[in-house]
């Protein structure tokens, strides 16, 4: 085989493989298609929805009266500037430490939250998620104004 004959079989070959791939064009509209109709199942299936906030169970009709002694309870009233503990306005760091060194030991301690109808709302939440970190399980709140609504 000469040279000339290479050179052209070669060039052929090349020709052929350009044919080819020429004839077969990729659709990409249909898997555009799919892809959208996708993105619409995913958006509306899934769930966007968060849930924020302190989730506790309270305790069922049929519970008893618990007898505690002065020991196992803890009064706080939360502040604009704190947590009132003990007579003294604490930071939130010092309230935490207090809690741990109160449930020590004793998981059947009581934390009592007084209310008074001034405190925001985000008080509330805050002294619950304090007990909630130091392990308190017995959350209490207490009306503050004394007319018992």
């Amino acid at each position: 085989m000469d040279k000339a004959t290479l050179i052209r079989r070669i060039v052929q070959r090349r020709a052929r493989g350009k044919r080819l791939s020429e004839h077969t064009p990729f659709e990409s509209v249909s898997i555009g298609d799919i892809a959208f109709l996708l993105l619409i199942f995913f958006i509306v299936t899934s769930s966007f929805v968060l849930r924020e906030g302190i989730f506790f169970s309270l305790p069922s009709r049929n519970s008893t009266t618990v007898r505690l002694t002065e020991d196992q309870i803890a009064e706080v009233a939360p502040a604009d500037d704190g947590f009132s503990y003990r007579g003294k306005v604490l930071s939130r760091e010092t309230f935490v430490r207090e809690m741990k060194e109160f449930i020590r030991g004793d998981r059947t301690r009581v934390l009592i939250i007084a209310m008074a109808p001034d405190v925001k709302y985000d008080r509330l939440v805050d002294t619950l998620s304090v007990a909630r970190e130091t392990g308190i399980r017995r959350v209490s709140v207490k009306n503050t104004t004394g007319g018992g609504r």
